[in-house]
């Protein structure tokens, strides 16, 4: 199989070193002379080249049973491996139809078509009592996309029979999942054997709010041992778009083997956190990977209120551009709309999927900011942006607080936010949308009138602005907090730097530059602001310095935050 063709089907080849790690697991597990054993057998439905199974002694093979897709590697099995019974078998269609009865029915019913293409040593140890069974296996990756998205390439590779069970079902996206669909039917056909499964895969099946029902539904077993490690050590992966790879042994049969009991107590899912070995490149113990599989009810993205919009109002697509020609158009406002909080997802790895613009956003995933979810919108953009987004923590997940939160806590975050790149919202003049005119104010801008109209402001039009303004939602709710030193040294920064934008930069740049960011008001937003500040640095650097001094307040702003959002239980 070419690495074309792999990657289409999510095909990564174990690395050696993490195939013997993994080895390594399951003898602490069973005890070192569980392969000395005749009631054990192993299957690994996804052997590929067989690479899981090189490290296993030569006298278990024989115990062994290695399916995979293509004919070319069970030649390449028979070769390696020439006492294991290696054959070809598509887990996810052959059989299938009996694939919630396994196979035992059907055997104590003689229909032997249904399993006819099992080996025959197989079939008698399926219908064995006594067999203890090891499921091994590192199964393809590739998510089925829909028509017209991205990654179109990769349109029906997951169209299999197991997924139309998993759709009867109705276990959502999930099924578009290969790896999904071979863990659903292996619970399915050894839910009641004593069986331990050991997995390759990412932790989404754990941690993701998509695979909630499966979890509810479908995944039911109990936590032994494993290991953790980045995407990146399989060979074809991405280069810059790591994610973490687990390796989870599992007990799903009906009891735990009697012969040797396991290392790591027996945890089962969504009762107690449990924890993994995050290993490096050298299969190096580097540390721990707590894990803590909740309900998607906890989550944050069900935390904050979601008014409902009512009204229509331009729909932004960036902080300054409005997305006219839209098939799916959400172009409606709740009442007392502020500001669009884009927050889509509720996993770290869509930090970068985090905005503040001043209309609604043109996309699924964002909500309208009002004056009564305002400061839940500040928590629950802080928290999506302050942690640094990591292979490990790639797939984590917020969660509600779990305690009150202080208010200083949460003026930190409004701080923090409205001085974040991510700031975008704008006030805009004169904007056409749908046979409309709206005038778009900035609610997040943080000085109060009185407090600007004495200072220089060199543009007259701007000046001209103050006359009948009002202060910004904002600015009256500054107002009324009492600042944390850390946020007061970064808005007595801003301060100063908003100064020098009114007395100097509007100076040093002609009007042309100023349309070009839509600078037509006193109220430009931070995103504006800072346009224009660059531009203007190329004649006065003061400009910038204050920028870069905006930005070593920021973060230590952002790191008195960040344990407190783990204190507070939003990141776990």
């Amino acid at each position: 199989m070419d690495i074309i063709q792999a990657r289409r089907r999510g095909v990564f080849f174990t690395p050696l070193d993490f195939a013997q790690k993994a080895c390594e697991y399951l003898n602490k597990m069973l005890g070192k002379n569980w392969t000395q054993s005749k009631n054990y057998r192993l299957w690994d439905m996804a052997a590929g080249t067989g690479n899981l199974e090189v490290f296993l002694p030569k006298e278990f093979l024989k115990y062994c049973y290695l399916s995979t897709l293509e004919q070319d590697d069970v030649y390449s099995l028979k070769k390696t491996f020439p006492t294991a019974t290696s054959f070809q078998y598509n887990y996810l269609e052959d059989d299938a139809e009996d694939a919630t009865t396994l196979w035992a029915a059907t055997l104590r019913a003689n229909t032997q078509s249904a399993v006819s293409k099992l080996p025959n040593a197989l079939k008698a140890d399926l219908e064995n009592p006594s067999i203890k069974w090891i499921i091994l296996l590192n199964p393809p990756y590739a998510t089925a996309q829909e028509a017209g998205s991205k990654g179109a390439n990769k349109k029906g590779v997951a169209d299999t029979a197991i997924r139309k069970r998993m759709h009867a079902e109705r276990l959502g996206e999930v099924s578009r999942e290969l790896y999904t669909q071979f863990l659903y039917r292996i619970l399915r056909d050894f839910q009641h054997r004593d069986t331990v499964l050991g997995l390759f895969a990412p932790l989404k099946y754990l941690l993701s709010a998509n695979y909630q029902k499966f979890r509810d539904h479908v995944f039911h077993a109990t936590f032994q041992a494993g290991f953790v490690f980045s995407s990146e050590h399989f060979g074809g992966t991405s280069k810059t778009r790591h994610f973490p790879v687990s390796f989870i042994l599992w007990n799903i049969g009906t009891r735990l083997p009697k012969d040797k009991k396991p290392n790591h107590s027996s945890i089962l899912l969504e009762q107690t956190p449990f924890h993994l070995d995050v290993l490096d490149a050298t299969t190096l113990h580097i540390g721990i990977k707590n894990i803590r599989p909740l309900h998607r009810n906890d989550f944050l993205s069900r935390w904050i209120a979601r008014p409902r919009g009512t009204t229509v109002f331009p729909p932004f697509s960036s902080a300054l551009n409005i997305a006219s020609g839209n098939t799916d158009t959400r172009n409606r406002a709740a009442d007392g709309f502020l500001a669009s909080l884009m927050c889509p997802g509720n996993e770290l790895q869509c930090q970068h999927l985090t905005a503040f613009l001043s209309g609604p956003q043109a996309s699924a995933g964002a909500l309208s900011v009002v004056p009564d979810n305002f400061e839940q919108a500040v928590v629950v953009f802080a928290a999506r942006r302050i942690p640094k987004n990591t292979w490990l923590n790639h797939v984590d997940q917020l969660m509600k607080p779990k305690k009150t939160l202080t208010p200083q806590f949460v003026s930190d975050c409004a701080v923090w936010s409205l001085f974040d790149s991510k700031n975008q919202t704008a006030a805009l003049r004169n904007v056409f949308y749908n046979d409309r005119v709206y005038q778009i104010e900035n609610h997040f801008f943080p000085f109060p009138i009185g407090e600007i109209s004495n200072w220089t402001i060199a543009d007259e039009n701007i000046a001209d602005s103050l006359g009948n303004a009002n202060n910004s939602f904002v600015a009256d709710w500054l107002a009324k907090q009492t600042l944390s030193n850390e946020a007061q040294r970064l808005f007595d920064c801003a301060r100063e730097l908003y100064q020098h934008y009114f007395a100097h930069a509007l100076q040093k740049t002609d009007r042309t530059c100023q349309l070009a960011y839509k600078i037509e008001t006193y109220d430009a937003g931070w995103y504006q602001i800072q346009q224009l500040l660059r531009l203007a640095a190329v004649q006065n650097s003061i400009g910038m310095e204050r920028l870069s001094k905006i930005k070593t307040h920021h973060n230590e702003l952002r790191s008195k935050l960040l344990p407190l959002f783990r204190e507070f239980g939003i990141l776990t």
